[in-house]
């Protein structure tokens, strides 16, 4: 059982532990993660994420629910929806996207679900 100290694990945004986030079709994109608890089999967990200013995240669709909360800067999604500072957003199984951080970023993001990648056609087509 041990101690409630041997179950906890604390992450910040300091640059230690973060690694380059691979994402298909974009390799040069200045983007990075954290893994906090996220399983990438299973497509459930958390992870602390940092996007450079200018930089974009690869289309994807979620097979479960994304949510994540912006610590810092700008996101526009490709909807043109725009998240700011303090907003916590809940994104359905089933949605499809890929977003843009004009200022650069900080989020926390959770999933429930695995992700497919995708081309910018096949986002089209949802």
């Amino acid at each position: 059982m041990g101690t409630l100290a041997d179950h906890r694990n604390v992450m910040t945004f300091d640059r230690t532990g973060f690694v380059k986030m691979p994402m298909p079709g974009l390799p040069d994109e200045d983007v990075w993660w954290k893994n906090v608890s996220y399983d990438e089999t299973a497509g459930q967990g958390s992870y602390l994420m940092i996007m450079a200013p200018g930089t974009r995240c690869n289309p994807h669709r979620h097979n479960g629910p994304e949510e994540f909360y912006v610590v810092e800067g700008d996101l526009e999604d490709c909807d043109g929806h725009m998240y700011r500072a303090g907003a916590f957003v809940s994104l359905s199984g089933g949605s499809a996207h890929f977003s843009v951080s004009h200022s650069g970023c900080r989020l926390v993001v959770t999933h429930r679900g695995t992700i497919d990648d995708l081309d910018q056609d096949e986002l089209e087509e949802t």
